[in-house]
């Protein structure tokens, strides 16, 4: 029996003068089986109903209202491979971890509110879904403001295809400064509530410490990661990328160049105990939807942007090497005249 794993998309572009989302490209296949999927049809009337009286009816309505995923298909027969045998639990674990990684890669290129999850079990004669998995509805709404509108669109999709096999293949290695940047993101994107959101700051500020700093005193500190951001990313480019602002709003300009101080700031305030100054509440870095967006909300928005644009530039230009442990990622800088001792010397 044919047995399915997938992962929940929030919603597609179709609203807020997105780019629109061509729906007749589904199914579209990303990578090691992995496809976008609408799978409205498949998930059969009152799956979840069971579930209604322990998790609360809405909970139990935005798992059955899953339409758009990421699915991978798969046979779970019991298997030998290499003179070892692979049980269906093992085929379920690697489904699993394969569909969760591909999310992740998605999460880098469009990150978006999670509404439901996770789901896993068998695929019946009739193409339906029998759900005996399932991961709790996040109701996770509270990314970082500029995010709260995006859905998936058709750039997306072909990017998550360019990036994907590229993005897996690292995350199955050894390439430890990127991966370890991946699960700072990962896990940074789920300090959602308002009591997490120093936690998520201080997640998001760990991975961009992992992409661009090491233990070595020489290629530490806040005067190297910034020099190396500015060069890496650009010092003038707009923490904002095509298409992230709605086209309701004006486009405010802020650069990699304007923030980075103030985001390593509000990092060294948070990672000492101290208070972060009232300033970075009080002062207003733009105008978004829903009202005046204080530089603390921005900031969230300029760390998501570096992380995220960063390790897609490493991807995209073949550098996977240079950050695959702390030794490799120094040559790279130091090449570079990116170390605490070059940087001194050139101020």
């Amino acid at each position: 029996m044919q047995s399915f794993t997938l992962y929940a998309i929030y919603g597609i572009a179709d609203q807020w003068g997105e780019e629109k989302f061509d729906t007749s490209r589904l199914p579209f296949d990303v990578a090691e089986g992995v496809r976008i999927e609408d799978v409205s049809a498949f998930i059969r009337d009152g799956t979840f109903k069971f579930v209604e009286t322990r998790m609360g009816s809405d909970d139990a309505k935005e798992l059955q209202n899953t339409h758009y995923a990421l699915v991978h298909r798969f046979d779970a027969t019991t298997t030998f491979k290499d003179g070892d045998i692979v049980q269906e639990d093992e085929h379920n674990r690697r489904s699993e971890q394969l569909i969760r990684k591909v999310a992740a890669c998605l999460r880098l290129i469009r990150p978006m509110r999670q509404a439901a999850q996770y789901m896993q079990g068998y695929v019946r004669k009739d193409g339906t879904f029998d759900v005996l998995r399932f991961q709790s509805p996040a109701n996770l709404l509270e990314v970082p403001e500029v995010q709260k509108l995006w859905h998936l669109r058709d750039r997306d999709t072909d990017d998550l295809r360019k990036y994907g096999p590229a993005f897996l293949k690292a995350m199955d290695g050894n390439i430890w400064k990127f991966k370890m940047a991946v699960q700072f993101h990962e896990l940074g994107h789920w300090a959602a509530t308002d009591e997490h959101l120093k936690a998520r700051y201080l997640l998001w500020a760990s991975a961009i410490e992992s992409i661009y700093t090491s233990h070595n005193p020489n290629h530490q500190g806040s005067k190297v990661a910034k020099a190396r951001i500015k060069w890496f990313l650009g010092e003038n480019t707009s923490i904002y990328g095509l298409g992230d602002l709605s086209n309701l709003l004006t486009d405010p300009h802020i650069t990699i160049r304007s923030i980075v101080d103030d985001l390593y700031e509000v990092r060294n305030y948070l990672a000492h105990g101290d208070r972060i100054p009232e300033r970075y509440f009080r002062d207003t870095a733009r105008v978004g939807i829903g009202g005046l967006i204080p530089v603390y909300g921005m900031l969230f928005e300029a760390q998501s942007f570096i992380i995220r644009t960063s390790l897609l530039k490493i991807l995209r230009d073949g550098l996977l090497r240079h950050f695959a442990d702390a030794t490799s990622s120094e040559a790279y800088f130091d090449a570079n005249g990116l170390t605490k001792s070059k940087l001194r010397s050139h101020p």
